[in-house]
């Protein structure tokens, strides 16, 4: 594998991808309670419960396994770590979703900080994962993909939520402008 030189190009998009995280959990924090983030979709996570394991992985994963691979003289190996959906447990309902979204701001202003102030050299550590090597900036870029899907879910979520409360909104006007009418809203007569 010939050596791959890592530009300051792409450490800056890391740098810009890291952040939309935590402005997009700031944004989160004035539309949340308006949508039903304890509620699961079938055979799907709940708002809820995706935040909290976008947290659990940027805290216990993704965020040591990148200190490691800077601060250790040794290689990194991610067998050594317990994957972060091996290691995720979710408690149920959630009390608190304004100071998840809060934490889920702080830990990503840390993971930032800690990105910009990696020398560009050190993105080329190699991280070793099952025979095969891979770049510390690819392995952050994981990261970034990871949260992309979880975020584009919420988004799903969010949609579908908003598509529901219309449909209900509009029954609820059309039985009202029958019953105005005079005509019986369940047998339309």
């Amino acid at each position: 594998m010939a050596d791959q030189k890592v530009s300051q190009e792409e450490v800056n998009r890391l740098i810009e991808d890291a952040a939309y995280l935590q402005d997009e959990a700031d944004a989160l924090q004035y539309v949340i309670e308006s949508v039903p983030y304890n509620q699961s979709p079938p055979g799907k996570r709940s708002i809820g419960e995706i935040l909290l394991l976008i947290d659990h992985a940027q805290t216990s994963y993704y965020r040591p396994i990148l200190e490691d691979a800077v601060n250790s003289k040794r290689p990194t190996h991610l067998d050594k770590f317990t994957h972060f959906k091996e290691s995720f447990d979710f408690g149920g309902e959630i009390e608190n979703i304004q100071k998840i979204l809060r934490k889920i701001s702080k830990h990503r202003a840390g993971v930032v900080n800690a990105i910009k102030n990696i020398p560009l050299i050190d993105w080329e550590t190699k991280i070793y994962n099952d025979g095969q090597q891979l770049l510390l900036i690819h392995f952050m870029q994981q990261m970034i993909r990871f949260e992309r899907g979880m975020l584009k879910d919420i988004a799903g979520q969010v949609m579908e939520y908003s598509k529901e409360k219309e449909t209900q909104r509009e029954i609820e006007q059309r039985q009202q402008r029958q019953q105005r009418n005079g005509e019986d809203p369940v047998n339309n007569t």
